[in-house]
């Protein structure tokens, strides 16, 4: 066995390890736990405080009773072996508990209702394992530490070695454990490194024997030395714990804010809240492993104490000001062509260096504080668990100063100030300490002279770094929004932006999630409209509506225009409601509703907590790769929802596809349809979004219900004003079946909350994804446009309808082609129309008109095609030929109608006696050219029920323009640009395809039909023309 000395010197070695080891598993742990916690709990700023000063406490409450726990049992390792065998049995035992909280907070409601149970509860879990994490510190050192000219160097050396198990942890939990392993996976890592500090432990402690402890006891002749040096000592302890107080509650406080500003560039996803925590806890390692070898060779600690808190004060004014370096080094790195890994690392690089010089004199004066607070070998085990505990318990009160108080209602620059200029209070204590008056002076000048700087350096803005993330092609390119609201929430920051003064996009931290047009309340997104009107319209008989997130109030506002008796909504962010607020200059119209009642919590959180159950729930979160808001895209997220929808209950789920990927898109596909038995989704590839409606009753689209709901004022309008008439339109938004969902997410997970695949998988990518890995191309491949099943009653009439309805409103002869297919079986004549129309949209007029000679039963539609088409040749006696075969008086007096517009006979159609609306959209059309006003006020009711087409927005356009209606002017504008756009596009790709195949004749006829367009001449269409008149001349080869 070796001597005394060498074993303790090895010992102190091994155990340095465990204590780095500790460190390790500790993070791990509260990283686990902070985040499976916060699920049930709640992902509010309140919730998230409550569960960290939970932490805390435990943990403070440890480090005061280390004293206890080693009094009579510092001669050996094993009070520090059964800590962390408690900390390690105690950790697995909550795994299980803490992932079946929402089920035992679900049964016992009460539980999570308020802020005082959930800290009850939380500490309740917790205390057993924080109380021995809390404890392994002090208890270490009161073991080791053997000799009074050693404290100071050793407390520092444990402390800092701790720390730098801490910073393996949170760099290890955030960026290996959890992203490979999962939530649980981490808790199993974090055992076994509880597990091997035992084994370990236990036979160190039997193989080495620790030296006795040195005997305080003062030499001879020395005791009026002894006596003077307690004397000093005593008004110094009670200095240095008031320090250790305010360095503890300002170095928590500051994480917070650089937290809150930094997170906007690192990414405020797992990766960046890591880096984050990682390089603020390097800081400190170092610093307190810097300062272990000075500390027993200071004379005169006081004044260091003192010069180190002036340096520390002013370190923090420094980087506060370094902070506003951080938008032009962000717009520098987003033009920069690097490779992502090389954009991040310059990231972490620059926050290393503002935040290593502030960390580090914080790592360092934490020592220096327990040597002056500790004094001698006894004060040591007496006081150093109490230092501990007051220095944690600090950290709780800066945790919830700064996110309660000082942030949401002064900001993040206050905060950083306040607590520098606090640090620069605390010298003024030692002065009088200070033996020298040139000392004195000194040190009050310096700090006198730092706290000027807080007024001279620059200060942080918001807009600044908001506008530098550009995560919107306008900001991207340089542009320069106008701010019309911005703060600094409890969740993020929120702003309301505008580039031209008209449309609002609301931002979380820069990121756009929704808009609003000041001039035109119809313009909306119309993916957010949806969300809640689509499970209305489905629902049998809809009465209560849950909404998950306020945002711009897009869908809450659709659901106000429903019949529905009640419209709960839950916001997580106050401050989205006070954007709101502002831009309207009052209360928001929708949250005036009587029926809508506004609570500010996390959803889940309030469904979890509550039993109400709902007919529709509709989501509309942030991203599935962000920090809280990935909480509502798991599989666990969606079992709650199912419980709390009725017998027939709706659920809607928003997903926006920016920055998503394929995989991540069927592991929420996955998550989503293994929890609702029938279900179906929506998608818009033009806007970027995805909706995934699920139930636990089969949807079925109802046209003649449905069309009741469209009779509803305010949803006709909503819904017209998208060019949104009839339930079939909406059928161009149908994307996946639920069977073809689960089908396209074979082989991978499903998002939960213990893998946060979402969140892990997308925080990972700095580029949005493309190839294979593209959510777009991924939806396309997989569009077959499976219909049939949602049709009830009708099966038939309903796929002709939109079949014919993608063709003729889309052009999406893929998709008409599929449906043909579903309807072949059931009606082939009806299929046969829908691909005779399909040559027909493709201008294959030869094709067309012999596969209509082929057979004499058509539906109305093929009838009324084929006559357009021979009008289109000018064959207008055939055309006129046809008309009776329509067998609809209503369309056979249409198509009547619009041969007659085709051939410019004006006078017979304007005196027609129009019947129905189809022909009078025509007469309308013609009487223009001799009444507009009395043809435009027409035409404008009209339009109400029935949707116009280019020729009839062009009358409507010359009319608004007569009677000055700007509004609807510049409405029927966009209409006619839209529609004119979209036909000589569609004309044009027809007619590059006819060119390449040498169809002379179908060239000339769809060149004719571009020209009637006017479209602009460029260089292309010049070629086109040159190649289409050598066809015509006979030349085949162009």
């Amino acid at each position: 066995m070796p001597n005394n000395n060498q074993g303790l010197s090895f010992m102190f070695m091994l155990a340095a390890t465990f204590l780095l080891l500790s460190g390790v598993a500790s993070l791990t742990y509260q990283v686990v736990w902070v985040r499976l916690l916060g699920l049930s709990m709640g992902s509010t700023s309140a919730s998230i405080s409550t569960v960290l000063a939970a932490f805390f406490l435990g943990l403070a409450l440890g480090s005061y009773l280390a004293e206890r726990i080693t009094r009579n049992r510092i001669n050996d390792l094993k009070p520090y072996i059964a800590l962390e065998m408690i900390i390690g049995v105690s950790g697995l035992v909550l795994l299980p508990i803490l992932l079946n909280l929402d089920a035992i907070m679900a049964a016992t409601p009460a539980l999570g209702a308020t802020i005082p149970n959930k800290f009850a509860v939380t500490t309740a879990l917790l205390l057993i394992p924080t109380v021995c994490m809390g404890a392994t510190f002090p208890v270490m050192a009161s073991i080791l530490i053997r000799r009074k000219n050693e404290v100071g160097a050793r407390v520092s050396q444990l402390y800092s070695l701790n720390t730098a198990g801490a910073v393996l942890g949170a760099a290890l939990a955030g960026f290996f454990f959890v992203p490979n392993w999962g939530l649980d996976g981490a808790v199993y890592i974090a055992f076994s490194l509880n597990l091997l500090i035992v084994v370990l432990a236990v036979y160190l402690n039997r193989q080495i024997e620790l030296p006795p402890l040195e005997a305080v006891v003062p030499t001879s002749g020395h005791e009026g030395d002894t006596a003077v040096a307690i004397a000093e000592e005593a008004p110094l302890r009670g200095r240095a714990l008031l320090v250790l107080f305010a360095t503890g509650l300002v170095a928590i406080a500051t994480e917070v804010g650089w937290t809150k500003y930094l997170s906007i560039f690192t990414g405020t996803t797992i990766y960046g809240f890591a880096a984050i925590l990682t390089i603020f806890l390097i800081g400190i390692a170092a610093g307190s492993w810097a300062i272990r070898s000075h500390l027993e060779r200071m004379r005169r600690p006081e004044l260091w104490m003192a010069f180190g808190l002036v340096l520390l004060g002013g370190s923090l004014l420094l980087t506060r000001a370094g902070l506003t370096w951080v938008p032009p080094i962000y717009q520098a790195i987003n033009h920069f062509p690097v490779e992502p890994w090389l954009k991040h690392g310059v990231k972490y690089a620059f926050v290393f260096m503002l935040l290593f010089p502030p960390t580090f004199l914080f790592g360092a004066l934490f020592p220096l504080n327990l040597r002056l607070y500790c004094g001698n070998l006894q004060g040591v085990r007496a006081r150093i668990g109490k230092a501990y505990a007051v220095n944690t318990v600090a950290s709780i009160f800066g945790s919830i100063m700064a996110g309660f108080w000082l942030i949401p209602d002064y900001g993040t620059d206050v905060l950083l100030t306040s607590m520098a200029v606090v640090l620069l209070v605390l010298p003024f204590l030692f002065v009088p300490a200070l033996r020298t008056q040139a000392a004195r002076v000194a040190i009050a000048s310096l700090t006198v002279l730092t706290v000027s700087l807080s007024w001279l350096l620059p200060h942080l803005d918001y807009k600044d770094l908001i506008s530098a993330v550009q995560y919107d092609e306008k900001s991207f390119f340089g542009k320069k929004p106008t701010y019309l609201f911005l703060k600094e929430g409890k969740a993020g920051v929120i702003s309301m932006v505008t580039y031209d003064d008209r449309r609002v996009q609301l931002q979380n931290n820069g990121l756009n999630e929704s808009f609003i047009d000041l001039e035109d309340e119809n313009n909306v997104l119309l993916v957010e409209s949806l969300l809640g009107l689509v499970p209305y319209m489905l629902h049998e008989d809809p009465k209560s509506a849950f909404v998950v997130g306020f945002g711009g109030g897009i869908t809450t506002k659709a659901l106000t225009f429903t019949k529905l008796e009640s419209i709960r909504v839950v916001e997580l962010e106050p401050a989205v409601i006070e954007a709101g607020q502002a831009i309207v200059g009052g209360e928001i119209p929708a949250l005036q509703d009587p029926r809508v009642t506004l609570t500010i919590n996390d959803a889940r959180n309030t469904l979890l907590t509550e039993s109400t159950t709902y007919d529709i729930i509709a989501a509309q979160p942030s991203h599935p790769w962000l920090a809280r808001a990935s909480n509502v895209f798991t599989k666990e997220f969606f079992e709650l929802v199912r419980s709390r929808l009725n017998e027939g209950g709706i659920y809607g789920q928003w997903v926006n596809l920016f920055h998503m990927d394929a995989t991540t898109l069927r592991s929420l596909l996955h998550a989503f349809y293994e929890v609702f038995p029938q279900g179906m989704t929506f998608a818009n590839l033009d806007s970027g979004d995805f909706i995934m409606f699920g139930s636990n009753q089969p949807l079925v689209f109802d046209f003649a219900d449905m069309q009741h709901h469209f009779a509803e004022p305010k949803i006709k309008a909503a819904l017209n004003y998208h060019k949104i008439y009839a339930p079939r339109d909406l059928l161009w938004y149908f994307a996946l079946s639920r069977e073809q969902a689960l089908e396209a997410s074979l082989g991978v997970p499903a998002n939960s909350d213990t893998n946060i695949l979402s969140e892990v998988r997308l925080s990972a990518f700095d580029a949005d994804p493309s190839g294979r890995e593209s959510p777009y191309n991924f939806l396309k491949d997989h569009y077959t446009f499976h219909v049939r099943p949602y049709f009830a009653r009708d099966v038939v009439e309903r796929l002709y309808q939109v079949g014919t309805y993608y063709l003729s409103t889309w052009d999406e002869l893929d998709i008409a082609q599929n449906v043909a297919d579903q309807l072949r079986d059931l009606d082939p004549v009806k299929a046969r129309g829908i691909e005779y129309e399909e040559l027909w949209v493709r201008f294959e007029f030869a094709k067309a008109e012999k596969l209509y000679q082929e057979h004499e039963q058509w539906p109305d539609r093929t009838h009324m095609q084929q006559a357009l088409a021979l009008a289109e040749q000018k064959r207008f006696a055939e055309a006129q030929a046809i008309v009776p075969k329509v067998q609809l008086e209503g369309l056979r007096r249409t198509l009547a109608a619009r041969l007659l517009y085709e051939q410019e006979r004006y006078d017979e159609l304007i005196a027609l006696n129009a019947k129905y609306d189809g022909e009078k959209l025509w007469r309308l059309t013609a009487l223009a050219r001799k009444d507009l006003i009395k043809a435009g006020t027409a035409l404008h009711a009209l339009i109400q029920r029935v949707s116009p087409g280019l020729p009839q927005w062009r009358v409507l356009a010359a009319y608004y323009g007569a009677i000055n209606d700007q509004p609807q002017l510049v409405h029927a504008a966009r209409q006619i640009i839209q529609q004119q756009d979209k036909e000589i596009k569609r004309v044009r790709k027809l007619l590059d395809k006819a060119v390449k195949v040498a169809d002379s004749e179908r060239s000339l006829a769809l060149l004719k039909r571009l020209d009637r367009l006017h479209p602009q001449e460029d260089s292309e269409l010049k070629i086109l023309r040159k190649k289409v008149a050598r066809l015509a001349n006979g030349v085949t080869k162009v």
